[in-house]
């Protein structure tokens, strides 16, 4: 239940409703009470049996002093009017009752529709939060559909069964606590034997509950499978065409779906075995009562019959926020696992933390170094663990282009990664202008760098949007400048609403080199002052690839610039290259120095012009 506790702390914004709730509802019972008690006199004028209270009650706030007053004004009306006058009198104290019993029971619910709603946005806002700030190592060991499901399904069912449930924990209470208080009023020995079965129930009801919440785990976890496997098959409907995979994929998605579907039998099937179980309790314990009360009449125990009609009355109005409650219970149960995933979430390590004082970095006055860096994706505790990296030491100065080489898995990407901090490093140390970069604001860092990834990352918004991508200081004439430079200005002019339009999921109305030219301009609109091209024009055609290369050597001049690249022939004019294998840097040099050399990157060069 911890978790459920965990929730209820988004309700402490909302102590002012909190307050109108308790009120509302105590009202509410208050009320709904006191319109149960009317039956006593109701059936003590149908059987003339009537206490008269003569003498008016001095005026105070009790409950016998209110009864009196009541019962004073009932006397005066029979004694003028007749009995049948009382009942009508009687009949509209209850209407009257009841109105303000519902009235305040709508209040109730009125004030906690700000909470139930508010609890799940702020829930929601924290979850979307934590998986922007998370590092990437993270999602590296996560399925994308699986992290999709906590923040869809797994929110929606704590909003169904938890945060549903505050409806009841807000009002039953109350309602059970002032019933209670007036069965041991009327007769406090039948009340306690009554109660006595209580834990018997309780017993049952919870190896119901203990059931529920074991497979309510397992079935939102396959549904985060199924989500996962879903992302994934989007994702992939060519090669599930191309490859003739239909029914491959199929009975894969089918054979998940059949889990969850067993499961979720299995859950529906023990969760309606709780409404009957507890039905019948309910029914079974007032059989007990009307047998004792009515043992009680019959011993003449000064215990009246119309005494009694309004103590089984309370008594079976106590059974459905009673039942309620047990309801509840269940439904919280189911919801738990769904919790404790969403959670998995909130509760992981932001491995990326920012210092307590954080150096501002506005420009890079002289170079980035790596020292003694080693490097790995798994947590590892010692160097020789380290499998990505191992022992890196490079130094980049201000204004200097240099090139990562080597073949794919050798750690290139990696290292470009580290600079902006989306994975932090075990063993070693980056330094920026002779400043570690743990050092540095987070911002600051990652302002420092434009980046141009082979897989172009474009949003189902406009071409401005895209190129701004949240920047409120940035201008039209900015934008403008920024796609000239990246040669994409004359394609946008070309469509209908120009920068406005909007391309599509991913930018899927767009080609190849058309995405990645705006990307280049998203880059580069921010000025900044470290490029770093991972891959930019590998999967580009020649065409597009060469407008492409363009725009990239024209916005390097004047800027430190990083290339990752498989094309070799893109990067022979770079400064440096640095050949890396096995998380190694091989060789180091210019293009022609690396030739001379014959050596790794002579054999990596060589291999690609024979396969040209």
């Amino acid at each position: 239940m911890s978790y459920f506790l965990r929730l209820l702390r988004y309700i402490f914004p909302y102590k002012g409703n909190i307050a109108l709730i308790i009120f509302s509802n105590i009202l509410y019972s208050i009320f709904s009470l006191f319109s149960l008690t009317m039956i006593v006199p109701f059936l003590s004028i149908l059987f003339n049996q009537i206490d008269a209270v003569t003498v008016k009650p001095d005026f105070a706030i009790s409950t016998d002093a209110i009864i009196n007053t009541f019962y004073y004004y009932m006397g005066v009306i029979i004694e003028r009017f007749g009995n049948t006058a009382a009942l009508f009198y009687i009949a509209g104290t209850m209407i009257i009752l009841s109105f303000f019993s519902n009235l305040f029971r709508y209040l109730g619910q009125f004030w906690l529709a700000p909470i139930r709603t508010g609890i799940l946005n702020s829930l929601r806002n924290d979850i979307y939060h934590k998986i922007i700030i998370l590092p990437l190592s993270f999602f590296s060991t996560q399925k994308k559909g699986d992290v999709m499901n906590r923040f869809g399904s797994d929110v929606q069912e704590v909003e169904w069964s938890i945060i549903s449930s505050l409806q009841t924990f807000c009002r039953d209470p109350f309602l059970l606590l002032f019933f209670l208080i007036a069965l041991f009023k009327v007769n406090y020995v039948l009340t306690l034997i009554s109660l006595a079965i209580i834990p018997v129930a309780g017993y049952l009801i919870s190896i119901v509950g203990r059931s529920i919440q074991r497979n309510s785990a397992k079935a939102q976890k396959i549904l985060g499978t199924l989500s996962a496997i879903f992302d994934e098959t989007i994702g992939g409907l060519r090669i599930i065409k191309g490859y003739n995979a239909i029914d491959h994929a199929f009975d894969k998605f089918k054979k998940e779906n059949k889990k969850h579907y067993k499961i979720n039998t299995k859950i529906f099937i023990i969760n309606e075995l709780g409404s009957p179980l507890i039905e019948f309790l309910c029914i079974f314990i007032l059989m007990v009562v009307l047998i004792i009360g009515g043992s009680f009449i019959l011993a003449d125990n000064n215990f009246s019959a119309e005494i009694f009609v309004m103590y089984v009355v309370i008594f079976a109005r106590i059974i459905p926020p009673a039942k309620q409650l047990v309801t509840v219970f269940y439904t919280i149960k189911k919801g738990l696992p769904s919790a404790q995933r969403i959670y998995s979430i909130l509760d992981a390590d932001e491995k990326i933390i920012e210092s307590d004082h954080p150096i501002e970095i506005q420009t890079l006055k002289d170079k980035i170094e790596y020292k003694n860096l080693y490097f790995s994706y798994s947590n590892v505790k010692t160097q020789s663990e380290c499998d990505i990296l191992k022992n890196i030491n490079i130094t980049i100065k201000k204004g200097e282009h240099v090139a990562f080489v080597g073949p794919s898995g050798c750690g290139k990407s990696s290292l470009v990664d580290l600079l902006p901090r989306f994975y932090e490093t075990p063993f070693g140390e980056i330094l920026i202008d002779g400043v570690n970069i743990k050092s540095y604001s987070i911002h600051d860092l990652r302002a420092l760098f434009g980046i141009v990834n082979q897989d172009v990352i474009l949003y189902n918004d406009s071409i401005f949007n895209n190129i701004i991508f949240g920047r409120k200081d940035i201008s039209p004439e900015q934008v403008i400048e920024a796609a000239k430079i990246a040669q994409a200005h004359d394609f946008i002019e070309e469509m209908e609403l120009g920068y406005q339009t909007v391309i599509g999921d991913r930018g899927m109305t767009l080609s190849g080199g058309q995405r990645q030219r705006i990307s280049i301009a998203r880059a580069i609109v921010t000025n900044p002052q470290i490029l770093i091209l991972d891959e930019a024009t590998s999967s580009l055609d020649n065409e597009s690839e060469l407008l492409v290369q363009q725009a990239l050597d024209t916005i390097m001049k004047d800027r430190t610039a990083i290339v990752i690249a498989h094309r070799l022939s893109t990067i022979r004019n770079v400064n440096r290259i640095f050949f890396i294998e096995n998380g190694t840097v091989l060789e180091t040099g210019t293009h022609q120095e690396l030739m001379e050399l014959k050596g790794k990157y002579y054999k990596f060069y060589s291999m690609q012009n024979i396969d040209k």
